[in-house]
């Protein structure tokens, strides 16, 4: 047992240390988004597409995917949905650093001689400041939600960010992968973001079947007053409060 928690001790170490330094890589982009804005200085490099920068890319994997030790494990979809964040923050920073496909893809399929300028006026302009700001906000939420979940062990964890919504981190993954979305669209992102939004939305419902038995009627007061993803939705959103075990 101790041994255990030491291991998810460590685990959480990583994981804060990751989102310390991703926090520090969304306020700087922003930063120098803004700075190109105001002064209306863009560098030839900055009209083009970094490529070939393959240790960007995975330092930039590393740091998003340690978010998911923040995060419990409690039931087997953890890992299916787990499994595809993952695969939507790799093709992410593989073509933001290392090989710019959809804008490849995009320029010649549209006969689009400029895209790669235009797009990069748009990353500028309003992708990198909007999304980094939506990216932000779901860091926070799974941090919140780690400062609950913690410290809680293998009670249920009701204070703090879960008074407002029962799967803050969740919601958390899902903004941070919204956020990098309208950050740097992609094809392939564009095609799994649905899909990750809709595993995670399921894992929570499964997650709830496992706390309901867990906890029974503590678990049902619960979720009958706070909210599943938003916190002005209180009606309808457990489909297990009113049952008994």
């Amino acid at each position: 047992m101790r041994s255990q928690r030491s291991w998810q001790t460590a685990l959480s170490v990583l994981g804060l240390i990751g989102t310390a330094v991703a926090i520090a890589f969304l306020f700087i982009g922003v930063g120098h988004s803004l700075s190109l804005l105001a002064t209306g200085k863009v560098s030839e490099a900055a009209r083009t597409i970094t490529r070939g920068q393959w240790e960007l890319v995975a330092g930039s994997i590393l740091v998003f995917l340690a978010f998911l030790a923040l995060i419990p494990v409690r039931v087997k979809r953890d890992w299916k949905s787990h499994g595809l964040y993952t695969a939507f923050i790799v093709s992410l920073f593989a073509e933001m650093f290392g090989f710019p496909l959809t804008a490849y893809f995009l320029s010649t399929a549209l006969g689009l001689t400029f895209f790669e300028q235009q797009f990069l006026r748009y990353m500028y302009a309003l992708g990198m400041p909007l999304g980094s700001l939506v990216t932000f906000l779901g860091v926070l939420l799974v941090i919140l939600g780690w400062k609950e979940v913690y410290p809680a062990a293998d009670r249920l964890a009701t204070g703090g960010i879960c008074r407002v919504i029962r799967h803050p981190q969740y919601l958390g993954i899902m903004l941070i992968t919204a956020g990098w979305l309208v950050h740097w669209p992609t094809l392939p992102g564009l095609l799994m973001w649905p899909v990750l939004a809709l595993l995670y939305v399921r894992l929570a419902v499964q997650e709830e079947k496992y706390l309901a038995e867990k906890f029974g009627q503590e678990f049902r007061a619960y979720a009958e007053k706070t909210p599943m993803f938003l916190p002005w939705r209180r009606e309808g959103e457990s489909p297990f409060a009113g049952r008994e075990t």
